[in-house]
């Protein structure tokens, strides 16, 4: 390599999550997908290493296939070289060694078949890396990934007199390796938010040496301001000419060109990391902002980047501890992976469709959904229904039911049982040491899960949320999405609300009377705090042909006896037996249901529908309404191919309550539905030591066209 010359790994990293909505797919598609293809096309002597996820080459084989189409023909000419990963972008270091080594060999399988050539390094999703990967990595026959400077500083790499990381370096993991490019900070921040002379002085600054740039092609448009700024003023034609133009110094470089080339820098140990960013989120906010105060006052007496390589923050399994929500779709995806992995040994499994199982597992791992950072991710709903429906579809397929079965195991890892009742029509998880409430309720026929209801929690940057101003694109000139303090609609100070209580459905309140439906939401404050007791688990069984669960709690003389029953035919139900203490004050006894139809509107026919009284409600899912002397509803899931009838002994009031998340996003601060609390009370007679009730929730046939 002539010591004069820059040499330039450059990857771009294409993606859209699994279960993302096809408005986005087409809109990425035609704002910055195909336009970055073309504008390469128009360069060829610009070098590029590119990864397009398995759920956009997916989508796109069906609805864009000029995309592949273009993207075959620059590999075919030498242009452009395919990065592989895993086939659905999952979280590698968290998967099951075998659901790992399926993805990343159904992806390279997928690029070998539309691109013509099985690719030989691979794109690590969010760079989240665990030393063991480099084993997966190794027997996966990939030779290398990209990860950021900062990880290979942290595992004491430096360059030469302060300068950036450059060239490649080995690591291993039990003696099987795997080479690792340094992802350049210097480039990343520049691309593209730097003028180009900025960029090209940078790089001109390097010569002799050989850096690499990855990072997400969404900032070529999609991020707010940058469409104006790469398209509409020309950036990115701009730097493309000139490198161009600056041949005799700069060098676009494959990645498998230079690793035949070149020999290593060293070699390197990394540890459990991901980027910075990444390592703030995955904290509890309060540890969060202190983690942020200190990495700016380091900055400040010019000493961040030095202190970057020991000021980490947490790893991303964090988000497992953070978000119960997260951690729930994890546990159904580790459950699910094992009933596809006891299929495919079963005697049976030639005459069952294994391939189908895994697709539907593999989907279920797409990252998105399970953690959430600057972008919407785990707070967005219909990524993470997407996941659950597709972690349902492939327990269905792996473990059909004609009957009801029960299972008491610590289903989520927290030391304390579970109780796990399936049948064939629906599924009903019980948490007897968190409220005793049913924490996960899915729709077997309908892929749906039902009880999907992110809960309201502080977030670090709620701090800054009454800051926030809306304001469009051309206001925000050229500003990164991490800088941006930005609405997206007002009144969202008023939105700040913290949950008491962990959400599901048959959640338990003893409150006072004066509780009303708006206390109860933005106030609570029980006169027995149920939902967050530790119910004792009194019997799991199969009786009759139903699952039964029989719990007990005992509270300061207040004692409450709950049978939870699941039957084959779909009908789920709670009752109840409330011993009272002598001479109580007025109460009101309430039992929760948080229910999740996708859409606070009345898309696709979705609605809520009183039976007894028949009185006309507003029927939105989202609506935010009381009624009195309830004992019957139905819940029309519409599109979505389910009905649901709600029965209630005796009438109660009904609150029907919308939960909505202030989250932040690549857009700024922005307000979510998560679904609906129907919480059904009744006031307690004082002269009675007790009371008892029953809810079923039973499945019916979909509401007909004409009535939804």
């Amino acid at each position: 390599m002539p010591t004069d010359l820059t040499r330039l790994v450059f990857a771009l990293h294409f993606h859209q999550p699994f279960g993302n909505l096809p408005d986005v797919f087409e809109d990425a598609t035609a704002r910055c997908y195909l336009p970055t293809i073309e504008r390469l096309r128009a360069h060829p002597k610009v070098s590029a290493a590119i990864h397009v996820s398995g759920p956009l080459l997916q989508w796109a084989e069906s609805h864009a296939p000029q995309l592949i189409d273009n993207l075959r023909r620059l590999v075919a000419r030498g242009q452009v070289e395919i990065l592989g990963g895993g086939d659905q972008e999952p979280m590698l270091a968290i998967l099951p060694e075998r659901d790992a080594l399926g993805q990343l060999d159904r992806m390279a399988e997928r690029c070998e078949r539309l691109f013509g050539e099985r690719p030989e390094g691979m794109w690590l999703a969010e760079r989240v890396w665990e030393p063991d990967l480099a084993r997966i990595i190794s027997r996966a026959s990939y030779g290398y990934t990209l990860l950021d400077d900062t990880h290979l500083r942290a595992a004491g790499a430096t360059g030469e007199a302060g300068a950036p990381l450059h060239g490649y370096y080995v690591t291993d993991k039990a003696g099987e390796a795997c080479r690792v490019l340094p992802i350049d900070r210097g480039l990343r921040g520049r691309i593209p938010f730097a003028d180009v002379p900025d960029l090209m002085s940078y790089l001109h600054g390097q010569r002799g040496r050989t850096l690499t740039y990855g990072d997400d092609v969404e900032k070529f448009g999609l991020w707010p301001t940058t469409q104006i700024r790469v398209w509409e003023q020309g950036w990115l034609e701009t730097m493309l000419c000139a490198f161009d133009e600056a041949q005799e110094w700069l060098e676009t470089i494959l990645p498998r060109d230079l690793l035949r080339s070149t020999r290593p820098q060293g070699r390197v140990y990394i540890p459990t990391i991901s980027y910075a960013e990444m390592g703030a989120w995955t904290l509890p906010p309060q540890l969060a902002a202190e983690h942020q105060a200190l990495a700016e006052h380091l900055g400040h007496h010019g000493m961040g980047e030095r202190a970057e390589a020991f000021l980490r923050g947490g790893i991303w399994q964090g988000f497992l501890a953070k978000y119960p929500e997260s951690n729930l779709i994890y546990r159904k995806m580790l459950r699910v992976s094992q009933a596809v992995h006891d299929a495919g040994d079963a005697d049976d499994a030639d005459s069952r469709d294994i391939g189908a199982m895994r697709d539907a597992l593999y989907r279920g791992q797409c990252n998105c959904a399970y953690w959430h950072g600057l972008f919407g991710g785990l707070y967005m709903q219909h990524l993470r229904s997407a996941l659950m429906s597709s972690l349902i579809e492939a327990e269905v397929q792996a473990r059909p039911r004609s009957e009801v079965a029960i299972e008491v195991v610590d289903h989520d890892g927290d030391l304390a049982d579970e109780v796990l009742m399936e049948g064939p029509s629906m599924n009903a998880y019980v948490a007897p040491a968190s409220g005793g409430r049913v924490f996960e309720i899915d729709l077997r026929a309908a892929r749906h899960h039902l009880t999907s209801v992110m809960a309201r929690r502080r977030e670090s940057y709620h701090a800054l949320v009454p800051q926030a101003r809306v304001v469009s694109d051309e206001e925000l000139a050229n500003i990164s999405a991490h800088d941006l303090i930005r609405a997206t609609e007002h009144g969202l100070v008023d939105k700040l609300i913290e949950d008491r209580h962990p959400r599901g459905a048959f959640i338990d309140h003893l409150l006072p009377a004066n509780t009303t439906a708006e206390t109860f939401d933005r106030a609570y404050a029980p006169h027995i705090d149920f939902a967050n007791a530790i119910y004792d688990l009194k019997e799991a069984k199969i009786l009759d042909g139903r699952a039964v669960t029989t719990l007990r709690a005992d509270i300061d003389g207040h004692g409450l006896d709950k049978i939870v029953k699941l039957g084959p035919d779909g009908v789920l139900s709670a009752s109840y037996s409330l011993e009272l203490p002598p001479d109580p004050p007025e109460l009101l006894f309430a039992s929760e249901l948080d229910f999740s139809l996708l859409t606070p509107e009345t898309a696709g026919g979705r609605r809520i529908v009183l039976l007894e009284p028949d009185i006309n409600i507003d029927p939105r899912p989202g609506a935010r309404q009381s009624h009195e002397q309830v004992s019957a509803l139905r819940i029309d899931g519409g599109d979505m191919g389910f009905t649901l009838r709600v029965d209630v002994e005796p009438p109660a009031m009904l609150w029907r309550v919308p939960i909505e998340t202030v989250s932040q996003s690549e857009r700024g601060f922005e307000c979510a539905y998560q679904g609906t609390a129907l919480v059904f009370a009744w006031p307690l007679d004082q002269t009675n030591d007790r009371f008892a009730c029953q809810i079923r929730v039973s499945i019916e046939k979909p509401a007909a066209p004409d009535e939804a």
